[in-house]
């Protein structure tokens, strides 16, 4: 769970943005935070000493240039950031909760490196900082009875709605941003796994890797790292970010049901029950072709972040 500013834009419910690098390059582990948020991630926004707003994160961190609302603040940072899409909701003013009033309960909490708040309960002034769920916990039961809470954990438990909501707020963005038409045309037709993101996994991956299928008017072109978590439009339009599958390999994919494993052997997820795979004919010990060096980092995503392990 992180703690974050909150900002309106003209993509609707909301986002996080960090620069990359301050201009002289410097990093920052508050910018690497942006990094490692994930859909359905609580979001604090913590601003004069109150949380005001509890957001859920709807995709992972993308590349993307300095939001034009920001104006002259943050004169130091690059123009290159992180961004994150948020669907946020704000408190009413008597529900706002600020930290300080149960910091004794907060203490022995906070983490070790890189706290939001300091012994004496003053906040340090930072961007994103990373607290533990049981951090969070105490701050979220402060505001237990809100409308909004209730929304928000409604929508963590939906994943299928937090990544159709992510992929529709990343569009959106994508059709605002600088980009010549014919790229913005490709991207957002990868996401359908169409156009030139197709045809170039369709010479990566000429059949099904399950069925042998090549007949293309049976094949889907699914991205091994989805979409909407890219960091660069480059890995949503990458053909070795893709595999070409049967409809229902596909989904079983898609979902995290399956998976392969370093050797290019098949892993299947202990919630996909036996009597599915029995149905589909599935090959629990299936070993397919070597993947292509360029394919292994996409599926080293797959397996740490999209498949559904124990």
């Amino acid at each position: 769970m992180n703690q974050g500013q909150t900002y309106r834009s003209e993509v609707p419910g909301g986002y996080l943005w960090s620069p990359k690098t301050n201009n002289n390059g410097g990093r920052s582990q508050y910018y690497l935070n942006m990094t490692m948020v994930d859909p359905g991630d609580v979001v604090l926004s913590y601003a004069d000493s109150q949380i005001r707003a509890v957001g859920i994160a709807v995709s992972t961190a993308y590349e993307s240039p300095k939001p034009q609302e920001f104006g002259t603040a943050g004169a130091v940072w690059a123009d290159l950031g992180w961004r994150v899409e948020v669907d946020f909701q704000e408190l009413p003013k008597s529900g706002w909760v600020r930290p300080k009033d149960f910091l004794s309960e907060l203490l022995p909490l906070r983490p070790e490196k890189y706290s939001p708040i300091q012994e004496n309960g003053n906040s340090l002034t930072a961007y994103l900082f990373e607290v533990s769920e049981a951090f969070a916990h105490v701050i979220l039961s402060k505001i237990e009875s809100s409308v909004e809470i209730e929304f928000a954990r409604t929508l963590q438990r939906n994943d299928l709605d937090l990544r159709r909501i992510g992929e529709d707020k990343l569009e959106q963005f994508l059709k605002l941003a600088p980009l010549d038409e014919t790229e913005r045309t490709a991207l957002i037709a990868a996401r359908r796994g169409q156009g030139r993101f197709r045809e170039g996994v369709s010479y990566v991956e000429p059949a099904c890797r399950f069925t042998g299928v090549t007949n293309p008017q049976l094949l889907v072109a699914s991205h091994i790292q989805p979409w909407h978590r890219c960091q660069t439009n480059a890995e949503r339009l990458d053909p070795f970010n893709g595999l070409m599958l049967t409809p229902t390999y596909d989904r079983l994919f898609d979902r995290g049901f399956i998976t392969f494993g370093p050797q290019s052997q098949l892993v299947v997820s202990q919630h996909l029950p036996r009597e599915d795979m029995q149905k589909i004919r599935m090959d629990s010990n299936l070993v397919t072709d070597a993947f292509r060096p360029s394919q292994l980092k996409y599926l080293e995503y797959h397996r740490d972040h999209v498949f559904k392990a124990a």
